[in-house]
């Protein structure tokens, strides 16, 4: 019996319910450890990373991959802790001017770059001011080439009109970019936008020397400078990096003494999911970031706790800042959209929501490695986040009333719909449980898949009716989710797939950009949205992603939260 024919088979005899806490930050065993000696600092940390890495230059970061390994040699004007809060890092401190437009940020001045030879004669600097300035300028350079160039394009003052100047090969600044002194930058942005100190935690935001560029060239990421815990070693692509301990880093810890804990970090490239984890077992990698899905029947039960003998291993659990679903295209001046009664009809697209038994779902099919989507847009991770917001149940009665309020009682002169997903088995799974729920309220559909590059494609530029998608967080704030909302958003432009476009929607939005209120004013705004959004049913919520990490027992220190980043600083070991 295939885990889909198991799952099925649960799904109409067994009535018992597991639950999964929506408190969901937690961590199954004790995250902190003894605060390690001098001797325990000199340790190895080992990890695998499968996506493999092409550069360490952070203009490039687009991937998990790069965000992890640069997070560890470069530092931001600020930075998220363990609880995702927004604290200081390379900046003291910061302050935005009444009308939400000018950010101040006051820097550290004991902060040194790296020792390397493009310094010249003293092997490194100190930062100062002007480096910002260089740091997001060159985001904002189209020769550059950023992957992150959206972050700061239309967001800071003159960015628009600097990118395009460098298209041309022209030079000049950025106008909103006014250097003080050493110590003191002003950020001046084209309209309030009160997530930007969200914005500047993300690799984008990290702050490069203009001799490491300028010295390396394209090189410059296979060659990183940066002010962070780590320095590159070694790195044979495709093979092994180390990374070693900078001496010199800035921060301490709360006894004075000075991060990072590790020796050195070493990070290997098997591509086989199945081998990493065999590695992680034997031994020889201190922690493992993904189980692949052919083992999670060994390794977990149906509520996710790990089963003997990987029970002697420290299991890390927490809602990620994603969520899966399946898109509805609602502009019915595209010709897909014509063809099914979905964006013409709110109560069809309600009753395919309430037809979904997410806790099976995520109990049967990911073992637990999920969380329902019964709330709203945003995980319960997320800043922000309320369980006030309700979204849909399983209510197969529900449905089928919605379905006959529509003017199709039991589905009856529904055509049948196509359903577009990737080439994943896991998602693959996920629909093939969706598409026997909705044929017991008498929706029929097809499910299709294609590679996902061309399933992008087809998504953004409207080509599909129906199609599952997820979207993961780029900076933990409600705005990075709300924004899949609004008028002005509508793809290939932006993230708006559904071309979803409500008024009151897109005014609660403008109104949390608002610097001056407070995140509990906000949260309540996107709520609100929220609400709007649940009620137009442009989305068929499935679940929110769990991030699952297992480290080996003498591993201390180590954190997971919602925002995936891989924080290494204040990581030891204690025995063998």
């Amino acid at each position: 019996m295939n885990a889909v024919s198991t799952f099925l088979h649960r799904l109409r005899h067994d009535s018992r319910s597991l639950t999964i806490r929506l408190s969901v930050l937690f961590c199954l065993v004790s995250c902190v450890g003894d605060k390690p000696t001098w001797e325990q600092t000199k340790d190895t940390f080992r990890y695998n990373e499968g996506e493999g890495l092409a550069s360490l230059d952070p203009a490039l970061a687009g991937t998990r991959a790069a965000g992890w390994v640069t997070g560890q040699i470069f530092n931001g004007l600020v930075e998220l802790d363990s609880q995702q809060r927004i604290v200081p890092s390379l900046a003291q401190s910061w302050s935005v001017d009444e009308s939400g437009y000018e950010w101040t940020f006051v820097l550290r001045t004991d902060v040194w770059f790296h020792r390397d030879p493009c310094f010249g004669e003293r092997q490194t600097r100190r930062l100062v001011a002007d480096d910002v300035r260089y740091s997001i300028e060159r985001i904002c350079d189209a020769r550059t080439k950023s992957t992150g160039l959206w972050a700061f394009r239309t967001r800071i003052d003159g960015a628009q009109e600097f990118f395009l100047a460098s298209k041309k090969g022209q030079g000049g600044s950025i106008r909103g970019l006014n250097v003080v002194n050493d110590s003191v930058i002003r950020i001046r942005l084209t309209a309030p936008f009160a997530p930007f100190l969200a914005v500047m935690t993300m690799p984008y935001g990290y702050i490069v020397p203009h001799e490491a560029v300028r010295a390396y060239g394209v090189d410059f990421g296979r060659h990183p400078v940066g002010t962070g815990p780590f320095v590159v070693d070694t790195w044979v692509p495709d093979v092994r990096l180390r990374l070693v301990r900078n001496k010199h880093y800035f921060k301490t810890d709360d006894t004075g003494r000075r991060l990072p804990y590790l020796g050195d970090v070493v990070v290997t490239f098997l591509r086989d999911p199945k081998n990493e984890f065999l590695e992680f077992v034997r031994g020889n990698l201190d922690a493992v970031f993904n189980v692949d899905a052919s083992f999670a029947p060994a390794v977990f039960e149906a509520n996710g706790k790990l089963r003997p003998p990987y029970d002697r291993f420290r299991v890390y659990r927490t809602s990620g800042q994603s969520i899966e679903y399946y898109g509805i295209q609602l502009d019915t001046t595209f010709p897909v959209a014509k063809s099914v009664p979905l964006a013409s009809s709110r109560k069809i697209r309600q009753a395919l929501n309430y037809a979904i038994d997410r806790h099976r779902i995520v109990t049967y099919l990911l073992y637990g490695r999920g969380i329902p989507a019964r709330h709203g847009v945003l995980p319960p991770s997320i800043p922000g986040f309320s369980d006030t917001v309700r979204g849909y149940r399983f209510d197969p009665e529900r449905a089928r009333q919605l379905l006959a309020e529509a003017g199709y009682p039991n589905g009856k002169g529904i055509p049948k719909l196509l359903l577009q997903l990737g080439t994943s088995q896991r998602t693959a799974s996920v629909a093939e449980a969706v598409q026997e729920m909705w044929r017991d309220i008498g929706v029929d559909v097809e499910l299709r898949q294609i590679d996902f590059p061309r399933h992008l494609s087809m998504v953004r530029n409207g080509e599909l009716t129906l199609w599952r998608t997820s979207w993961i967080g780029d900076y933990p704030d409600p705005e990075n989710f709300l924004a899949l909302f609004i008028s002005a958003n509508r793809s290939p432009n932006g993230p708006n797939t559904t071309h979803f476009t409500s008024a009151a929607a897109d005014s609660l939005y403008r109104l949390a950009l608002q610097p001056r209120l407070s995140e509990s004013e906000r949260a309540a705004l996107y709520h609100q949205m929220e609400h709007i959004v649940l009620e137009e049913a442009p989305w068929v919520f499935l679940y929110y992603d769990v991030i699952l990490r297992l480290t080996q027992p003498n591993v201390h220190g180590f954190i997971v939260n919602g925002s995936d980043r891989l924080h290494l600083e204040r990581v030891f070991k204690v025995g063998n």
